[in-house]
């Protein structure tokens, strides 16, 4: 930290330089980032569903149709069984088939006529696609698709399309405007609010420049991670985020500290010099917490996973490096003029107001709060602990699922295609379970096995297709993918006896295994996060009782994050609070995984930063309740603030039309709010004081640890 405040203080025009050359190589190369970006990512590759997809592919040339076309015969012309709208269809049929990219295609006129490809009226009828290939190459035909026959009439017979590969294509497109749309809605919010943070529109501007930093360095690094790895359309949006609210944060820590050493007499270069080797060692720290949480996602076996934590830690590295090179060196060109174009210092003199004189500590709110809170702590951390205990009940019953088409509004023609399936069709190509018989099979063994799949509850069509080395065969049933007694259906064809084993796949197959990957590794990912976090902290606090504490808080805290996220999202309460969407029973599985870690980082992020000044005034006081007061008055408002811009940041997700990025912004909204106050404010005071002198307590052996790696701000 000396060698970099050196280097700040004593060539900040050449810092600068070199971050903005870095920053236009990163700009030039993520330029392209948006058309290299998957819509998906949502299956584990290991999972046997994703095995029995290859098997397909490789011995039968064949897979889970992707794309659905609906095909509407206007009542004049007939129904789907009429010569004329049949002869249209094989033609539709061929034609499908004859595109590139396209592996195979069967419709309500080419297999037969089965019932579950038309409706009961006969006025709609089904086209199912099979495109083969990662998702890149399945988007780029899609786009083709939709491009050539959407919302399109096709001789007398109208055309929609849906199915999975269209509607990743549809969220692409709309998580891209909703992007657009939340900018829109909280940059001008955030602008104001950080002038009045900041007092002024120099040190305002500086949180932007450490986003903007961050965001278009992880925008050129995605890029390149493209050209090995799948990587999440849903990661440009949270890039964004998290680049701007770690921006504030970490400014905001270091702008404060600067003036507080400015104010305690020091130059502008001692000033920054402190500013780096306290704050700048805060900041890194607090960063680190941030980036021990997204390693551990890295554990799940999703791409979608993978690639959100990848852009979390790119973001996260990025915008700690800038705090502690780039802003140094801003704040040594800028100097004392950081209060330059101060507004509220305007708006005073406009009004004949006095400057406002210093204020104690003691007289400050969050002091005063400590105070109030110390002296009951078991009235106000039980009742504060009650209500965030009564607010996690429902976490208790929450259901993860895979999203689907409902997860778009419903204006948007895959999900109204999607909606049509449910209401008229009995069943649908989309809903079907593909299994493979992985190994020798006779034919008579094989008619009796599909016979038993026929005898199964909710089934309407087994077909089978004798292959090499085993067999494939095609269960068409009456349900929803995503339902429950579907779930029933798959643990039943599972268990069905077999001369070889039996590999399934289909929407409900990948959507079980998908939920199973989590279950597994979940545990795994929350050890790892919560080692690491005790061992963080009590290299800044040189306890053990300090991180234990923190660690429950956290966690007792986002319990009633989740909690809220199944009330509304899972339940459907109080839609009028976030805004429409269609809820399905459950959460889209990636979501919560994702909101946990990254709230159990961010919510480590603000520890890190009270922790250090609570234990620096311990140091100097040795009286556990007057540190909690004093270092909460000096971060309080600080936190607050950080947490507030945090929050407004967040809540650009909370705008978005696709439901699961909705839930996203709420939740992370809901942790970041609930930990800088509920938690900072009233569960930290109150636990320490109960504490007291024991929050402090180490054994011997790690007391002799900890002043090898103790870390401390002052």
């Amino acid at each position: 930290m000396r060698v970099l405040a050196r280097l700040t203080v004593g060539r900040p025009k050449t810092v600068v330089a070199v971050v903005v050359l870095l920053l236009l190589l990163a700009g030039a190369g993520g330029a392209s980032v948006q058309q290299r970006l998957s819509g998906g990512g949502f299956w584990n590759a290991d999972a046997e569903s994703a095995r029995a997809a290859r098997i397909l592919a490789e011995k039968y040339t064949t897979g889970t149709p992707n794309v659905l076309v609906l095909v509407e015969v206007p009542a004049e012309v007939g129904t789907v069984d009429t010569p004329t709208v049949a002869t249209t269809g094989l033609q539709l049929t061929a034609e499908l088939a004859a595109l590139p990219g396209v592996r195979s295609v069967s419709s309500y006129w080419s297999t037969g006529s089965p019932e579950f490809l038309r409706n009961a009226d006969r006025g709609k009828a089904l086209v199912a696609v099979d495109i083969p290939g990662d998702e890149i190459v399945v988007a780029t035909v899609v786009s083709r698709l939709v491009d050539s026959y959407r919302d399109r009439d096709y001789g007398a017979l109208h055309l929609r399309l849906g199915g999975a590969a269209v509607t990743y294509h549809d969220v692409t497109e709309q998580l891209s405007h909703d992007l657009k749309v939340g900018e829109a809605v909280s940059i001008p919010i955030l602008l104001v609010l950080l002038v009045l943070v900041f007092g002024s529109l120099v040190a305002a501007g500086l949180p932007l420049v450490l986003g903007l930093v961050s965001i278009i360095g992880t925008f050129g690094i995605l890029r390149v991670l493209t050209e090995f790895t799948q990587v999440s359309s849903y990661a440009l949006n949270l890039t964004t985020v998290l680049g701007l609210g770690l921006g504030i944060d970490y400014s905001l820590f270091v702008v404060s500290r600067f003036r507080e050493e400015r104010g305690a007499g020091r130059d502008v270069p001692s000033a920054v010099r402190a500013t780096v080797a306290t704050a700048g060692r805060t900041v890194l720290f607090s960063a680190a917490t941030i980036v021990i949480a997204m390693l551990a996602m890295l554990v799940f076996p999703m791409p979608f996973l993978r690639s959100l934590a990848m852009a979390c830690l790119s973001v996260t590295l990025l915008a700690a490096l800038a705090t502690v090179t780039l802003l140094p060196a801003l704040l040594m060109l800028f100097g004392h003029r950081i209060d330059a174009l101060d507004l509220r210092r305007g708006l005073r003199r406009l009004r004949g107001r006095p400057e406002p004189a210093p204020t104690p500590p003691e007289q400050g709110f969050w002091y005063r709060t400590a105070r109030r809170v110390t002296m009951r702590p078991w009235l106000f951390g039980g009742a504060a602990l009650l209500v965030v205990i009564l607010l996690g009940l429902p976490f208790t019953g929450l259901r993860l699922g895979l999203t689907d088409d409902r997860a778009l509004p419903p204006t948007v023609e895959s999900r109204q295609v999607g909606d049509v399936l449910r209401a008229e069709f009995p069943a649908t190509a989309a809903a079907r379970f593909d299994v493979v018989v992985d190994g020798p099979i006779s034919t008579a063994e094989l008619s009796d096995l599909t016979q038993r799949l026929q005898n199964l509850p909710h089934v309407r069509q087994v077909r089978g297709l004798p292959g090499p080395d085993g067999a494939h065969l095609t269960v068409i049933p009456d349900l929803d993918p995503y339902s429950q007694e579907a779930a029933v259906l798959l643990d039943d064809i599972r268990r069905t006896a077999s001369p070889a084993p039996l590999l399934v796949g289909g929407a409900t197959a990948e959507n079980a295994d998908t939920e199973s990957g989590l279950a597994g590794r979940l545990p795994l990912v929350v050890a790892l996060i919560v080692v690491a976090m005790l061992v963080l902290l009590f290299a800044f606090t040189g306890s053990v009782v300090i991180p234990l504490k923190a660690v429950l808080l956290n966690t007792v805290s986002l319990s009633a994050t989740f909690g809220a996220m199944v009330y509304i999202f899972q339940d459907g309460h109080l839609k009028w609070l976030v805004g429409d969407f269609t809820e399905t029973g459950y959460l889209a599985a990636p979501v919560p995984v994702l909101v946990f870690c990254l709230a159990f980082g961010l919510s480590m992020d603000y520890e890190v930063f009270l922790l250090s000044r609570i234990a620096e005034e311990y140091r100097m006081r040795g009286v556990t309740a007057d540190a909690v007061a004093y270092g909460l008055e000096r971060t309080g408002r600080i936190v607050t603030a950080a947490a507030a811009l945090m929050a407004i940041v967040c809540i650009g997700l909370a705008f978005s039309q696709v439901a699961f990025t909705k839930l996203m912004g709420v939740g992370l909204t809901l942790a970041v709010l609930m930990d800088a106050t509920v938690v900072r404010g009233v569960l930290v005071p109150a636990f320490m004081r109960l504490l007291g002198a024991a929050n402090w307590w180490a054994p011997g052996f790690l007391r002799r640890v900890h002043r090898h790696i103790a870390v401390r701000e002052d």
